[in-house]
């Protein structure tokens, strides 16, 4: 991959994290699994390696958390509230051991562990000791106020006796376990949405804009934390004794250790209980006991060096299977899924899991009447690891996959190196439903109040048959009056329409993924939608049959641009984008907004010519780079040559411009003139 490629890949890159991070953070809604974060964490880390210069002061490797929104009363921490470093292996654990050992240049070094509680950090301050003021992490220099919230919870002492003038106590808000089962009981009898977890609980009950809803729900707080002028406190065992007596909740399962074969044993231990705790736990912090060696160590922008997180693998549970069923995806893919009696496995209750395909039932040999073991992979996903045989009832049989599709019974196909059986009636409504779920869904046009229970209502009622439907429902709703329906409601309805006009202008790559294309997901719609940068650039290639051009791009292989070009060979799918944004010459019922192209024509007009090799770009690639700036690639030195861009082993193109007195330019003064134009 060349330097432009990787420095194209590590803006979207931070352009993903950042984004992962605000719903992890700031919305309490995370949209990927923390392992899923932190292979693309792990990948920018190496391009900034590879790249120093990339390594920006707003990159997610220097940032912490995320911003808090605009409308926040805010809170700027005195200390930044820094997070963890995270770990997988005894090897990763025994490389921070040796870093740390390095830098103290000591051998004799005590750690403390405590359990990584999922949470959400707060800070809570105290002058003359009483709470004045509390506040989340935000983005680790400034946070949300949510001191009235923090008032309302019983467990946080309002009043701390025989303290510093000034005191700053940080730790995690959660909800244990009972209490959230309790919750969602509750919000079940009154027909309100579940929460998905304990973490997710808590925060959303922790920012609530009225402190009542969160004196209604219980919140624990664990301290772990304490900044103060005190000169009488030498250890972090000393801090969670003093803590304790202040009144706070400190976690029980804390153990000093004197080596690194102590640690890892109580790490076990706690592994093993994990899932008896009253409250959800990741993992066990790794952290320097003595506080004149935390100060001594010091932090990094985004990681203090004295303690590290190291997580727990991905939880187990067993389970029987009560049934496998099939469904059908949007793109005619045929998945079995795995029905399952309920079991909680990291604080979510799973009663589903996808077995994949035919080949992977068939592998794994997953039957009605199994007692499975389960995990969520990425503490996310659920998913089926093996049948336990000697528990498999004496009546089994294997799984019988359908030789026809479960909604239209047309006959299934598996084609020449697929993986996938597939119906190919386009018109199955199992597929035209889920491509409407996928239209709607919020990677794509993101219409609330369609959600799936809504979209089936409108594509069952024949009210929605495609995505153009969409857009003509309230001028239908004349005469339909759905607010009249059962579950819909005169505000709801006034809702929908809102947040379909709103969805009337959208990004040329959210369009692009809107449209369901097999294989084309958010990154590889993004990477399209920079090729084409214009929606009548978009059309024009599909219009001409030029779909299979798309594997020129870096990131996208053969496989891809066929798909993308059989998806528009189907002229009822050429049509739907039509009639939704125009043809050209009459307008459709959305607007597409291309690409906003940030570099200047810097070369506009000019003819550029590329001799010897290059490091950083391939010739093809070179050739790209002058058009995207404005200027034209040309194979010959001429006299209307304006720019001559030299590689190693350059010749007689070289010796021609030197002669022609035109302009000669190196490869990386080729790439600077690129930077300094975007930035």
């Amino acid at each position: 991959m060349s330097y432009y490629d990787k420095k194209k890949r590590h803006i979207e890159l931070s352009n993903l994290l950042k984004s992962y991070s605000k719903q992890y953070y700031i919305f309490d809604d995370p949209s990927v699994s923390d392992s899923e974060y932190d292979l693309l964490y792990k990948e920018l880390l190496e391009i900034e390696e590879e790249f120093p210069e990339l390594k920006t002061s707003d990159s997610p490797s220097q940032t912490v958390g995320a911003k808090i929104l605009k409308n926040s009363k805010k809170v700027t921490h005195a200390t930044p509230m820094l997070s963890l470093e995270n770990a997988y292996s005894e090897e990763d654990i025994s490389n921070f051991i040796d870093r740390v050992r390095k830098i103290l240049k000591t051998e004799n070094i005590d750690w403390v562990l405590e359990p990584k509680l999922d949470g959400l950090s707060a800070s809570i301050i105290y002058k003359n000791g009483v709470l004045v003021s509390a506040s989340t992490r935000g983005d680790g220099t400034v946070g949300e106020d949510v001191t009235p919230n923090v008032l309302s919870v019983d467990c946080i002492p309002k009043k701390i006796e025989k303290t510093p003038s000034n005191i700053e106590i940080r730790g995690e808000i959660v909800m244990l376990k009972s209490d959230f089962q309790q919750l969602n009981k509750q919000r079940e009898e009154k027909g309100e949405k579940l929460f998905a977890n304990p973490r997710n609980a808590a925060a959303g009950s922790l920012r609530q804009l009225d402190s009542r809803i969160t004196a209604s729900r219980k919140l624990t707080f664990f301290a772990y934390s304490m900044i103060s002028d005190s000169k009488d406190i030498a250890t972090q065992i000393d801090v969670l004794n003093v803590l304790k007596s202040f009144g706070f909740t400190v976690s029980d399962n804390i153990m000093l250790c004197k080596n690194q074969a102590e640690a890892f044993e109580f790490y076990k231990q706690i592994e093993r209980q994990r899932s008896e705790l009253e409250y959800d736990i990741d993992g066990m912090v790794y952290k320097v006991n003595d506080l004149s060696f935390q100060r001594k160590l010091g932090a990094s922008t985004k990681f203090p060096r004295h303690s590290i997180a190291y997580k727990f693998p991905a939880e187990k549970a067993q389970t029987t299977v009560l049934n496998i069923i099939t469904q059908v995806g949007r793109t005619g893919s045929i998945t079995p899924v795995a029905e399952l009696k309920p079991v909680t496995v990291g604080g979510v209750v799973v009663s589903r899991a996808t077995l994949h395909n035919k080949d992977e039932v068939e592998k794994r040999d997953i039957r009605v009447g199994d007692r499975v073991v389960l995990q969520r992979a990425g503490d996310v996903i659920p998913q089926i690891l093996y049948p336990i045989l000697n528990e498999r009832p004496t009546n089994s049989v294997p799984f019988n996959f359908p030789m026809t599709c479960p909604c239209c019974e047309s006959a299934l196909i598996k084609e020449e190196k697929e993986v996938a059986i597939k119906c190919i009636n386009l018109n199955c409504k199992a597929q035209l439903l889920e491509r409407l779920k996928h239209f709607v869904s919020k990677s794509a046009f993101n219409i609330e109040g369609l959600g799936e229970q809504n979209v089936r209502f409108l594509f069952e009622n024949e009210i929605v048959k495609s995505p153009v439907d969409i857009f003509y429902i309230e001028e239908r709703n004349k005469e339909l009056h759905i607010e009249n329906a059962d579950g819909w409601g005169k505000q709801s309805v006034e809702n929908l329409f809102k947040s379909i006009n709103a969805a009337r202008t959208i990004s040329l790559d959210r369009f692009i993924y809107s449209l369901g294309i097999p294989q084309v997901g958010r990154a590889v719609s993004k990477l399209i939608a920079n090729f084409f940068q214009t929606y009548s650039h978009f059309l024009d290639c599909i219009k001409n049959r030029e779909g299979k051009k798309l594997s020129e791009i870096h990131g996208i292989g053969f496989s891809i641009a066929n798909d993308f070009s059989t998806f528009f060979d189907n002229e009822n799918n050429l049509k739907i984008i039509q009639e939704l944004c125009g043809d050209g010459i009459s307008r459709g019922v959305i607007d597409v907004i291309g690409i906003e192209s940030f570099e200047k024509n810097i070369f506009s007009g000019q003819s550029i010519v590329f001799t010897g090799s290059f490091k950083k770009f391939s010739r093809e690639e070179a050739k790209r780079l002058a058009e995207k700036f404005g200027g034209r690639a040309a194979s010959s030195v001429s006299s209307k040559t304006s720019l001559l861009v030299a590689g190693e082993g350059a010749g007689q193109k070289l010796n021609q411009a030197k002669e022609l007195g035109i302009k000669i330019v190196s490869e990386d003064d080729f790439i600077k003139i690129i930077s300094t134009s975007e930035e």
